[in-house]
């Protein structure tokens, strides 16, 4: 009797220890799965689902292991189906239906989130506005001062301005993702360092990241600021508790996050921009932003904001990638579902890429609207407030980008050069593109301007953006824009034309007159020119004195 009840006793301690083997094991891989991949603790969430079933799935497996599975599978090969599954333990089977149950209730779920089923609150999402293409983008009057550098050559470019700094090169280097940002009202590009390696980081991480590269895509040039106020010490390239993402979700871990961007303050200091989002359709369908959070990339501080109390100085909370998606589903679905698949009856989209512009300290995304039955042409294109999202549709029919890139392409084809995605403008009114074209070296050996309406009136050269912008006036027919500015608004001086040059590019003639001060004025030629002599006495007007200063009006 005494030897029953030991082993009794013994058995049940044996259970008692596979128990607690079991739960020990789970809770620990559960835990370090849930470190590595880090869900939202969201049941609006597909990877928290994806991630909840697979946890179950690592309890089952364990609980089978730590029972005696290796037994069970000796026992099973003599019997039948059926009395196969009656061997797994009770639990197990009620387990597996609970989680047959569970998938099964997530697929309708999406299915009830999918824009076949709620094309209605997907094309809902936005609201757009029509805007007035002369009153919302301000007339274009000189071109030195237009953004025209993308991010493949930002990164060239910044990449060389860390390659200068030898006690940084070896250890760092500069993030692939460039943020275009307003910096107290100028057009900018900002990346941080990263650690080239894990080994850097373990080297670098009591300091941290000492500073950020910000490259002027007007000026083409790049520069490497050094943080006076502490290092980046919370980056994407740091590990364990540094890692930015298990940063982010260990301070919010119901969150579900947006695109992070980099972003600094009007002061210079850098910040990480996470925006947190929420569906709109159903349970999982349409996710859109929903405020924002805001991780000082030094400290590691975060606060959370509402979309309706985000600080002005932050620019980029709704992505490009974003902006775009939802503008498709709005324009592709808004006649419903069936008519996106089969007739497309009014339906349009985004083009394949989007630009950035800077207006005011505001950074907007642009992109054109084309109808899904042409990929060649736009029939408009929506200017939008990435901070804010406020959408604007401009009715302006004309070439879709791509087309414009492959025009001004074509008309130096003989160098191979591949033009930039453009920066829209008004120039006299017209909608226009401008961009670069660059070598395969990413390096600018052209500007062109397009424009819109008419990709046939096109502008190409080597030499200046202000030469191509003359050149483009000439192919617009505005040419001669001393009448275009009220001559009370120019400067009037009286000069001694000292040297005078005549200068022709293909086929247009640009007038440079070097003063007895030394100064050097230009202007579009006139016949009125040909009376002037060196030598003269003549009065120039221009608005603003430069380097090269532009005449509007000359008289002798």
């Amino acid at each position: 009797m005494k030897h029953n009840i030991s082993q009794s006793n013994r058995s049940a301690g044996q259970h008692a220890a596979r128990i607690a083997v079991w739960l020990s094991l789970s809770v620990l891989i559960i835990a370090v799965l849930y470190y590595i991949y880090l869900p939202p603790i969201n049941a609006h969430s597909g990877d928290f689902w994806t991630f909840f079933i697979f946890s179950v799935a690592v309890v089952v497996v364990l609980d089978l292991v730590t029972n005696g599975m290796s037994a069970l599978k000796s026992q099973i090969s003599g019997f039948s189906g059926s009395a196969r599954l009656s061997l797994f333990p009770k639990r197990i089977k009620i387990t597996f239906i609970a989680v047959l149950i569970l998938v099964a209730l997530l697929f309708l779920l999406s299915l009830f989130s999918s824009e076949f089923l709620r094309s209605g609150s997907y094309s809902s999402i936005i609201t757009v506005n029509d805007g007035v293409f002369e009153e919302d983008i301000a007339e274009t009057e000189y071109v030195t001062d237009i953004a025209l550098m993308d991010t493949a050559s930002a990164r060239i470019i910044g990449t060389r301005t860390l390659g200068t700094l030898s006690d940084l090169v070896s250890q760092y280097e500069v993030s692939e993702s460039y943020s275009q940002i307003a910096y107290n009202s100028v057009p900018y590009k900002v990346a941080p360092l990263e650690y080239a390696s894990f080994f850097k980081w373990m080297s670098n991480k009591e300091k941290g990241i000492p500073g950020y590269v910000l490259v002027d895509p007007v000026n083409f040039k790049a520069d490497f600021v050094r943080l006076d106020d502490g290092y980046i010490r919370y980056s994407p390239s740091a590990y364990f508790s540094k890692d930015l993402e298990r940063t982010l979700r260990f301070k919010y871990p119901t969150a579900i996050f947006g695109e992070i961007s980099f972003e600094i303050d009007e002061s210079g200091h850098p910040y990480w921009i996470c925006p947190t989002m929420k569906p709109r359709a159903g349970w999982f369908g349409a996710k859109d932003v929903n405020g924002v959070i805001i991780l000082d990339a030094c400290t590691g501080e975060a606060q959370k904001f509402d979309l309706d109390s985000i600080p002005d100085w932050i620019d980029i909370v709704y992505s490009g990638n974003l902006i775009c998606q939802k503008y498709d589903w709005y324009g592709e679905l808004s006649g419903g579902y069936i008519n996106y698949m089969f007739s497309q009856t009014g339906c349009v989209a985004t083009t394949d890429d989007f630009g950035y512009k800077v207006i005011g300290n505001d950074v907007y995304i642009y992109t054109g609207v084309t109808s899904l039955s042409s990929d060649e042409a736009n029939i408009g294109f929506i200017l939008v407030n990435a901070r804010t999202g406020e959408y604007k549709f401009y009715s302006i029919p004309g070439a879709e980008e791509y087309s414009a890139m492959s025009a001004a392409e074509g008309t130096v084809q003989q160098y191979g050069y591949s033009a930039s995605f453009p920066s829209l403008i008004n120039v006299k009114g017209e909608p226009t593109y401008i961009m670069v074209l660059k070598d395969n070296s990413q390096i600018v050996k052209m500007y062109a301007m397009v424009n819109v309406e008419n990709y046939n009136n096109i502008a190409v050269t080597a030499t200046s953006q202000n030469e191509v912008y003359e050149k483009y006036l000439s192919a617009i027919g505005a040419k001669d824009i001393v009448d275009d500015v009220p001559e009370e608004e120019l400067i009037s001086e009286k000069i001694t034309a000292e040297q005078i040059n005549f200068i022709t590019t293909d086929g247009n003639t640009v007038v440079y007159i070097k003063s007895s001060d030394g100064d050097i004025y230009k202007i579009p030629f006139d016949e009125d020119i040909l009376f002037i002599s060196e030598g003269d006495s003549v009065t120039v007007m221009y608005k603003e004195k430069k380097d090269i200063t532009e005449i509007y009006k000359i008289e002798k």
